[in-house]
C-alpha cells in the first residue's frame, strides 16, 4: 500500500482538537481479584482537567453533539497511557466501537501507542455496532499487538450475547445494577451464577459498583473473578495511587 494511501487513512482518524474545547485528564479506579483482594489493574475514568469541574457526562454529550466522539476516544487513550507508561498493572480504557471502525485504527495505534503496554480496551455497550465483521477484524489485530478486549456494562446496552460470541472478549464488566443488593436478591444471584457458568472457559467477569461488604462477599461466593466499586476503592488521581 502506498505511503499516500496510508497518510490519507491516518488523517481520517487523527485527533482534531479544534472541534473539542476541553482539556482532559483521568482518575484511576482499582480493579481487584476477589479471591485474594489483590489489585489486577485500574480503569481510567475521564475527567475535566480545567478548574471548571465540568462533569464527564457533559464532556461526552458535547463530543456526541459535535460528532467528535472518536476524537475524545483517541485523546483519552493517549492521555491515559502517558500516565501509565512505566507501570505493569493493566489499564482499562473505554472506547466506542465506532472509533475502532473509523479509518485505519490499527495504523493509528501502531504510530501512537508504545509496544507492550498492558492495555484493556473496554467497548462501550451504549451504541449499536454497524459492522461486526470489521470490528472482529480490528479486535483480532489489537490482540495480535497484545491488547486485551473487554465489553463494558453488560446488561445495560446493546447486543451483549452477540458481542460475546463475535468478539470473544477477555473480560466482561457486569453493570452496577447487578451488584446493588446482590447479597439479598435471589433473582440477581441466579443470573450471575448463570453468567459465571456460561463464561467459565473463555471470559473473566468483573462486577462493577460494589459498595458493600455483603455484596462483595456474595459476588465472590457466586464465582465472579474480579470486582470494582467504592467499597473496594474510589477513583483517584494517579499521584494518590499506591502502585
Amino acid at each position: 500500500m502506498s505511503v499516500l494511501v496510508e497518510e490519507i487513512k491516518l488523517r481520517k482518524i487523527s485527533i482534531d482538537d479544534s472541534k473539542f474545547n476541553y482539556s482532559i485528564t483521568h482518575w484511576f479506579q482499582p480493579i481487584y481479584c476477589l479471591k485474594n483482594l489483590s489489585i489486577i489493574g485500574y480503569e481510567a475514568l475521564l475527567r475535566d482537567a480545567s478548574k471548571l469541574h465540568i462533569s464527564p457526562n457533559q464532556i461526552f454529550k458535547e463530543a456526541e453533539e459535535k460528532g467528535c466522539q472518536s476524537t475524545l476516544d483517541l485523546m483519552s487513550i493517549k492521555t491515559a497511557l502517558n500516565n501509565f507508561r512505566n507501570e505493569s498493572n493493566l489499564i482499562f480504557i473505554n472506547i466506542f466501537p465506532s472509533t475502532l471502525l473509523k479509518g485505519n485504527f490499527l495504523y493509528w495505534w501502531d504510530t501512537n501507542i508504545p509496544e507492550d503496554m498492558p492495555v484493556v480496551l473496554e467497548l462501550l455497550e451504549n451504541e449499536p455496532v454497524e459492522n461486526w465483521k470489521e470490528l472482529k477484524k480490528v479486535t483480532r489485530g489489537l490482540r495480535a499487538r497484545g491488547v486485551k478486549i473487554a465489553v463494558d456494562d453488560m446488561g445495560a446496552g446493546y447486543s451483549f450475547f452477540q458481542q460475546w460470541i463475535e468478539l470473544e472478549p477477555d473480560y466482561i464488566k457486569l453493570d452496577r445494577y447487578f451488584a446493588s443488593n446482590l447479597a439479598v436478591n435471589p433473582r440477581k444471584q441466579r443470573i450471575v451464577r448463570f453468567l459465571v457458568d456460561l463464561l467459565v472457559d473463555s471470559t473473566k467477569l468483573i462486577i462493577e459498583g460494589v459498595e458493600t461488604e455483603a455484596d462483595l462477599n456474595a459476588a465472590e461466593l457466586l464465582g465472579i473473578s474480579y470486582g470494582q466499586g467504592y467499597y473496594l476503592g474510589k477513583p483517584s488521581p494517579k499521584e494518590n495511587l499506591i502502585l
